[in-house]
């Protein structure tokens, strides 16, 4: 448990500082919006409109509590994402640039244990800004006047938020193990974010199910989880299997590879 608490303590501040943020963002966004749901007739003004089209979302659900709540929250995946590939960097790569990696190894841990330490940290963490995420968006989407609410819907939509943290986090958890010199976390993190955030909505403007499969914000269709209540399956096993490839593939490099200091 040492490194576990360890860890927590690291990213204390880390961690209230992008709750704080999201959780506010995401407050803002749906007060600012809820205006909106009371002249449905605005809608005809949104046909054809090309920020709706690249997000993927349709005008007939964008005036709905859980419409809006769909696209705001789409922003708020990318918060989560940048933040949850920023943190799975930085706990793998941090003792290398530190010169920290031959004092741990000299502890009585196991490199398994080391591993599987840093990983119940970081999701730690991601849990608690997903917690606080829950509670500002169901404040929120509740707060709407008007508007019908199905919390089973709700709960689908807000599900996309800790899944793709997951996601994002074990991806850079893969990535620090493979590349254990990085000054700095943070333009890596936004580039990559950026990078699949672009590709999906690139894939919704020009309805490409090939560039969809290469960003992960697009796995989870949030028009068909309104209509139908649930997930793509096809969608549901890729993220399944990347995010297993990733698990895999950052364990067995970091029990394997050679802790080098920077000189």
């Amino acid at each position: 448990m040492g490194i576990f608490r360890f860890e927590m303590k690291q990213y204390k501040g880390s961690v209230i500082a992008w709750s704080i943020g999201i959780s506010a963002a995401i407050l803002a966004l749906l007060s600012v919006s809820a205006a909106y749901t009371k002249d449905p007739s605005s809608i005809a003004l949104l046909e054809g409109n090309a920020f709706l089209e690249a997000m993927g979302v349709n005008p007939e659900t964008f005036f709905t509590g859980m419409g809006i709540y769909g696209v705001y929250g789409s922003f708020a995946l990318l918060a989560g994402a940048i933040q949850a590939i920023n943190l799975g960097l930085s706990i793998i790569t941090k003792e290398h640039m530190q010169n920290t990696a031959d004092f741990l190894m000299t502890k009585p841990y196991t490199r398994k244990r080391v591993y599987l330490s840093k990983l119940a940290a970081a999701c730690c963490c991601l849990l608690i800004t997903a917690i606080c995420y829950f509670a500002a968006s169901l404040w929120a989407v509740r707060a709407i006047p008007g508007q019908s609410f199905s919390f089973t819907i709700f709960f689908q939509l807000y599900l996309l938020f800790p899944l793709l943290q997951l996601f994002f986090l074990l991806l850079g958890m893969a990535i620090g193990v493979l590349l254990s010199r990085i000054g700095s976390t943070l333009p890596l993190a936004l580039g990559i974010s950026f990078g699949f955030y672009l590709i999906g909505m690139y894939s919704s403007v020009v309805q490409s199910q090939v560039a969809r499969l290469f960003s992960p914000f697009k796995y989870f269709n949030v028009n068909i989880i309104q209509a139908s209540g649930g997930y793509e399956t096809g969608y549901l096993i890729l993220y399944l299997a990347l995010l297993t490839t990733f698990l895999i593939s950052g364990y067995t490099i970091f029990v394997r590879k050679d802790m080098k200091m920077v000189l």
